[in-house]
């Protein structure tokens, strides 16, 4: 029995102010051991996750921008079949939300109306302020190539005014750890099906795992059999709903780490 692990990473297997992963070197030390994968699913762009991917010795395919796309190594056994194409820099794409820029023109239609300000509108330096990230870093998140961040509604009449503005131009809104994202038919759920479908064709026993902290994470955990919450930096957990949730005590890489042994423990 095989097991293949997905997680987002702002908030969970990265600490959601200073962004390491110190906290859950033991789990990815013994992942790497057992030859198990890592998917990492986020909302981050390619050009963001592509470093990382490499500084964590991972093999595994990549799910960028809450499910905008997914991205395999050319020669990872999943990235098989007509419905991939090349991405360059050995790397294969399975593309499942718009292109961002059409999903631009849509988001055009009520834009000014409600007064949106989304990556596009905001310099390298403004995204750094607004994230901590370095002047480099925030460029890449700016890279985007499914979907938007939007800066978060100011109340709930705002929130439900740009979902239903969403939803009239065909796209979908979910809400992360800082921001708001405009998707285009895309989410970190169709993407993680997708990949299990994939992996399970080479183990029909296989288990999957998830691990997320936000409202942005549901579709993912309720893609999979062992769903993860793990806990917010202030204590506590984000609202969300799912029957089997497992809410993990710690908060960020130290919650993944310990839900990570704690399931290959059991799982052993």
């Amino acid at each position: 029995m095989g097991l293949v692990i997905f997680s987002d990473l702002d908030g969970t297997l990265l600490d959601h102010h200073t962004y390491s992963y110190q906290p859950a070197l033991p789990a990815l030390g013994e992942l790497k051991r057992r030859g198990i994968p890592l998917v990492l699913c986020s909302s981050k762009t390619r050009a963001e996750m592509i470093p990382l991917h490499a500084e964590l010795g991972l093999d595994a395919p990549i799910i960028t921008e809450n499910g905008g796309g997914v991205f395999a190594p050319q020669d990872n056994t999943v990235a098989k079949g007509d419905a991939w194409r090349d991405a360059g820099e050995g790397w294969r794409v399975l593309e499942i939300g718009l292109p961002i820029d059409e999903l631009r023109q849509r988001m055009e239609g009520f834009k000014d109306e409600l007064g949106l300000k989304g990556f596009s509108d905001l310099s390298n330096h403004e995204v750094a302020k607004l994230t901590g990230l370095s002047k480099e870093q925030a460029a890449r998140a700016r890279e985007r190539e499914f979907n938007e961040p939007l800066l978060p509604p100011d109340d709930n009449e705002a929130g439900k005014a740009l979902t239903e503005a969403a939803e009239e131009a065909g796209l979908q809104l979910t809400q992360g750890g800082r921001f708001w994202h405009l998707l285009g038919g895309g989410d970190k759920g169709k993407a993680v099906r997708l990949l299990s479908v994939l992996y399970a064709k080479h183990d029909p026993e296989l288990v999957t795992m998830a691990l997320g902290d936000a409202p942005n994470d549901l579709s993912m955990l309720e893609a999979v059999e062992r769903p993860v919450l793990v806990a917010q930096p202030g204590g506590g957990h984000a609202e969300v709903a799912l029957e089997g949730l497992i809410r993990e005590p710690l908060a960020g890489p130290a919650g993944f780490n310990h839900a990570v042994l704690a399931a290959l423990e059991e799982l052993r």
